[in-house]
């Protein structure tokens, strides 16, 4: 058995509804954390319990993509909008973190594929449009912010 090397994180790709490998510029810093309300045992010891406290706000992260990119090469599907604001998404979203780079943007090498983060009850919150600016030459961006109600971690697939 082969030792792996650590993944980098520049390799990834979204697969919306099982149909559209999404291309994406980032994907920011996504967290799952439980509340908890804490009390403390009677008597002489010095021992802190802790219950679940039911979930107050939804999970939420955010991708941030350039504009106007097709998500499929032998469709151009430019004009459509995957994750437009207020989607309620059926199916799972999907983020793979490949090893190496694909080939292109709508295939993904499943092989070599490090790990993948399962996103499910997945909702479209809100949208944010980076700025235009005529005295400066970038690419125009978006960011997405999706709740979600489950996330599953699946190592080396």
């Amino acid at each position: 058995m082969t030792e792996k090397l650590p993944v980098g994180s520049f390799n990834f790709a979204l697969q919306v509804e099982a149909m559209f490998f999404v291309p994406v510029r980032s994907v920011k810093v996504f967290t799952k954390e439980n509340e908890f309300e804490y009390y403390q045992e009677g008597g002489l010891n010095d021992y802190v319990h802790m219950l679940r406290k039911p979930i107050t706000k939804p999970f939420t992260f955010q991708v941030e993509r350039y504009v106007g990119i097709s998500y499929n090469s032998s469709f151009p599907t430019s004009f459509i909008d995957p994750l437009s604001l207020g989607t309620d998404l059926t199916l799972p979203l999907v983020l793979y973190v490949n090893r190496n780079p694909a080939s292109g943007w709508d295939s993904i090498s499943f092989t070599n594929c490090a790990r993948a983060y399962v996103f499910t009850g997945c909702t479209v919150t809100a949208k944010e449009y980076g700025e235009l600016n005529g005295e400066d030459s970038r690419l125009h961006t978006e960011t997405t912010t999706i709740a979600y109600r489950e996330l599953f971690v699946l190592n080396q697939l």
